[in-house]
């Protein structure tokens, strides 16, 4: 399960940003996953949350926003869109084409609760 150490590289790059900015909280945390990615989101999410327990990220919501595979077949040139785990040319159904997006992973942005400063 891969999920496990991808949420802990998430949660390490929302601690750091949040102790770089001296945030009190984490409300949410906005993350990008393209379809073809190899993630699980459900599984990510409650590893999250599990691995977030007593940090600065602890209640913080996971957003997940799923990113379409996209490309250009490389045989015919069309361009192809699909969801899921493959993507196919729409005109002659080959699995050539060239990914453009689809195997995003990226914390896209994190909202915060400002810390009491006085």
């Amino acid at each position: 399960m891969h999920e496990s150490s991808m949420a802990m590289s998430i949660l390490g790059i929302v601690t750091d940003e949040a102790q770089k900015a001296h945030v009190a909280a984490v409300v949410q945390v906005c993350l990008c996953v393209g379809d073809l990615a190899g993630v699980e989101a459900t599984t990510l999410a409650a590893c999250f949350e599990m691995l977030s327990e007593g940090t600065v990220a602890d209640k913080a919501k996971l957003v997940i926003k799923r990113i379409a595979a996209t490309g250009t077949c490389m045989v015919c040139g069309t361009a192809a869109v699909g969801r899921g785990r493959m993507l196919r040319c729409p005109v002659c159904e080959t699995g050539s084409v060239k990914l453009a997006t689809g195997r995003e992973l990226y914390v896209e942005s994190i909202e915060v609760e400002q810390s009491q400063q006085g």
